[in-house]
């Protein structure tokens, strides 16, 4: 078994395109930048030397080199032509052990630091699921070990995930990855494509983190999202209850008395509650306490009645227990879990699973316990914001509401069971392939184009995909009136999410800017619908 590492390296000698701050410097909250955030990490795991090679901008980091002696700051002189790997190999006769290597421009879950510090694996990749940013490096796995690693997803035969920019690298396979640098003629190479030159697959080992909440920055975009997105989810993730408290609660669903060392608990995320994996008495189960302000906008009751319906008609997984009254229940945990991902769930395999899924919940014969109608949410939020003492008045485009409810009624409205909420996360599939449907708070009676507006907007669908998914749910028969119904509740959504955003943050919780994000995407659309662009 080898020791745990000490030594980091970080890299941040590239020069942005808008010629501003390095992203690795720039505020992600709190005036907290995702250099500070990585060297926290890095501290928690008593990490005693770290490297910072800079390049553009290099004076920006003394400060950190200065202030800790841990630290040093390696120059890149050559920073401006060329790549990661000229920037690593600065260190060249400066390391002395094996490493961990973290691109300066990545934010990521602790954890990842955690487990690649701890592997026994001297060499290891970090691999998670594909992010759809479009700058993706495809990875190939076979048992385990990276078999293929290309930004070009036509020259994998099969792609098992992303590419994460972190990794732990002996100081063997770094001297050959140097010797390669030195021999070649492209001074643009990247670290790992000449860790793929100088090592064989079953030298590359990885380590698959699930459900990860990460990105990277590489333009102003990117930075928009991480810091009203990417970043407010990974604060709902690691702020857990008192886990006290999440004790006693089990001990009442399990009807005996249960001491914190007899559980293991940690957090897996979620938009609107608050989620746990629990391992007690060798099993494992998923427990769910509802969140800020939940109880206004979720009929609990409903939920239960519904899931189990969703139970028997296999698409949902097992639930141990409900409380109606106050939102907890504990589901079995699946088994290799892996939620699908913006980019993921517009698989052709995943689009034809989710076509029969979404076929069998709307043409079962199931009535569910309650209608989900979505000018109905809209109206009963505005009223929910109202007794919150928070004005509507400003958002003009909630006037057009009652003119989309006047065309969705002429179009025709045909009730059946719907899952209301098809975010790419609610799909979980498990390490036989079966895929399941989670999260029925929203569910209810309603048209089925919501599901199908739901799942093209919340996974941003390319026209493409959406075209090839509305081919298999129909049959090759697409009504007329399809295209104008989805764009319709795509702007009530939106306007309903936004909505929906002012009251959790009455409650305390902070989306950045994901409500106005929504509300603004709202106005474009029904500037689409306004002039009949369906």
């Amino acid at each position: 078994m080898n020791e745990q590492i000490s030594t980091a390296v970080i890299l941040a000698a590239r020069r942005e395109f808008n010629g501003k701050l390095p992203y690795p410097l720039v505020p992600i909250a709190d005036g907290v930048c995702l250099l500070d955030r990585t060297l926290l990490l890095l501290d928690q795991l008593n990490y005693e030397r770290i490297y910072i090679v800079t390049g553009y901008r290099s004076d920006l980091f003394e400060p950190y080199a200065q202030s800790d002696s841990r630290i040093s700051v390696i120059y890149n002189p050559d920073y401006a032509f060329t790549s990661s790997m000229g920037s690593l190999a600065r260190l060249h006769g400066v390391l002395t052990e094996d490493f961990l290597l973290i691109e300066g421009d990545t934010f990521y879950e602790g954890r990842v630091l955690e487990d690649l510090t701890k592997t026994t694996y001297r060499d290891c990749l970090s691999v998670t699921e594909e992010s759809g940013s479009g700058d993706e490096a495809f990875v190939g796995l076979t048992h385990g070990f990276v078999t293929k690693v290309s930004k070009d997803r036509h020259q994998l035969a099969s792609i098992s995930g992303e590419l994460l920019g972190i990794m732990r690298l002996s100081l063997q396979t770094f001297e050959r990855m140097v010797a390669l640098w030195k021999a070649a003629n492209n001074p643009l190479l990247n670290y790992e494509y000449a860790l793929l030159e100088v090592t064989n697959p079953i030298e590359r080992p990885a380590l698959f983190f699930n459900d990860l909440i990460w990105g990277d920055i590489d333009s102003d975009e990117d930075q928009h999202r991480m810091v009203n997105y990417i970043y407010p989810r990974l604060l709902r993730k690691e702020n857990p209850l008192n886990i006290d408290n999440l004790v006693a609660h089990l001990s009442h669903i399990f009807s005996t008395p249960i001491d914190s060392s007899q559980v293991v608990i940690a957090p897996v995320g979620g938009m609107s509650n608050k989620n746990f994996r629990v391992e007690y008495a060798g099993k494992s189960y998923v427990l769910r306490l509802p969140g800020v302000a939940s109880e206004t906008m979720v009929d609990r009751s409903n939920e239960h009645t519904n899931s189990q319906i969703a139970c028997q008609l296999g698409i949902n997984p097992p639930i141990r227990y409900f409380d109606a009254q106050t939102g907890i229940k504990l589901a079995d945990f699946i088994v290799g879990a892996q939620p699908l991902g913006q980019a993921t769930i517009q698989r052709v395999e995943y689009l034809d699973r989710i076509a029969k899924i979404l076929h069998k919940l709307h043409d079962s014969a199931m009535r569910l316990s309650n209608d989900f109608n979505g000018f109905t949410e809209l109206r009963k939020y505005k009223h929910t914001l109202k007794e919150l003492g928070i004005s509507v008045e400003d958002k003009d485009a909630l006037l057009i509401v009652p003119n989309l409810q006047v065309r969705i009624n002429e179009l025709g409205v045909s009730l059946a069971p719907c899952h209301n909420d098809l975010v790419a996360e609610n799909f979980i599939k498990d390490n036989l392939g079966n895929l399941y449907l989670i999260d029925w708070e929203y569910s209810g009676m309603n048209d089925p184009h919501w599901d199908i507006a739901a799942l093209f907007l919340e996974s941003s669908f390319s026209a493409e995909a959406q075209a090839y998914f509305l081919a298999r749910y129909y049959l090759n028969d697409v009504p007329a009136d399809a295209s104008e119904k989805i764009l319709i509740y795509q702007i009530l959504m939106d306007l309903l999410w936004s909505l929906w955003t002012d009251i959790k943050e009455a409650g305390g919780e902070d989306f950045a800017s994901y409500g106005a994000d929504r509300y603004a995407r709202a106005l474009l659309n029904i500037k689409r619908w306004v002039n009949h662009e369906f």
